[in-house]
């Protein structure tokens, strides 16, 4: 269970996740700086080495959902959460669907990995059905993903619904904004925010990439009531910046 929300700004964007588990996987570790490829990353982690979100200096955010709301044909193997800490080092749209396009993932469960190229200002789906690859291309615009146990469908309605409502407000291009949106307990078990029973929102990642720089903020335990709070900047590699403008 996962929501993504992504907005668009005039020089990058702003994109935060919340991250619902059951809460004995326990909360993670907070995102830390990371040498991959030719370019630097950060990323938290599941405790082991898995990660469900990345950034790197040439502003790429990656993002991976389970998957529920389609028929799979094989017993987990391999943790999902390997996927993006395997293909961070991408500078561009192209660099990284070879890389994604190269990385064997059988054994791994369905899931589907967002990518944001400001770069390119493209937006990315892949998707894996434990059989196949597929790639959706996403208009460069403000977006939700959903993944719920419950139904990846109703999470992405109702959620959808919520984020509707709260676009009438007057500071929809800001973080304080996009954090309350991600707190928020309007739609029952589909809440952006959930609380039910074993299962709870154990983080808030966000990432907000401007002209100079990448950074990324990490929210521990519910996004209602973070419990800890930790910051990750980095400069925007200069060669992006020359590409984008």
């Amino acid at each position: 269970m996962c929501s993504l929300t992504l907005v668009i700004r005039e020089h990058g964007y702003l994109l935060g996740m919340n991250r619902d588990e059951q809460v004995a996987r326990g909360v993670g570790l907070p995102p830390t700086m990371r040498d991959i490829d030719r370019t630097q990353g950060m990323y938290p982690t599941d405790g082991a080495d898995g990660t469900w979100i990345g950034a790197n200096d040439r502003g790429v955010t990656l993002a991976l959902l389970n998957w529920h709301d389609v028929a799979f044909h094989t017993a987990k193997g391999r943790s999902r959460g390997l996927v993006i800490p395997a293909v961070l080092g991408a500078a561009t749209f192209v660099d990284f669907n070879q890389k994604i396009t190269d990385l064997d993932l059988h054994g791994l469960l369905p899931f589907r990995l967002v990518g944001i190229f400001p770069i390119e200002q493209k937006v990315g789906e892949w998707r894996w059905d434990t059989m196949k690859k597929q790639i959706l291309h996403h208009a460069w615009e403000h977006r939700l993903w959903c993944s719920s146990s419950l139904s990846d469908e109703h999470a992405e309605d109702l959620r959808g619904r919520a984020a509707t409502h709260a676009a009438g407000e007057a500071d929809t291009q800001s973080a304080t904004w996009l954090r309350r949106l991600h707190a928020s307990h309007t739609a029952g078990p589909y809440s952006f925010c959930v609380h039910r029973g074993g299962v709870e929102t154990l983080s808030y990642s966000e990432v907000e990439c401007s002209r100079d720089v990448v950074r990324m903020t990490y929210l521990g335990g519910n996004p209602c009531q973070p419990h800890s709070v930790r910051q990750l900047e980095l400069p925007r590699n200069s060669a992006s910046v020359a590409v984008a403008s």
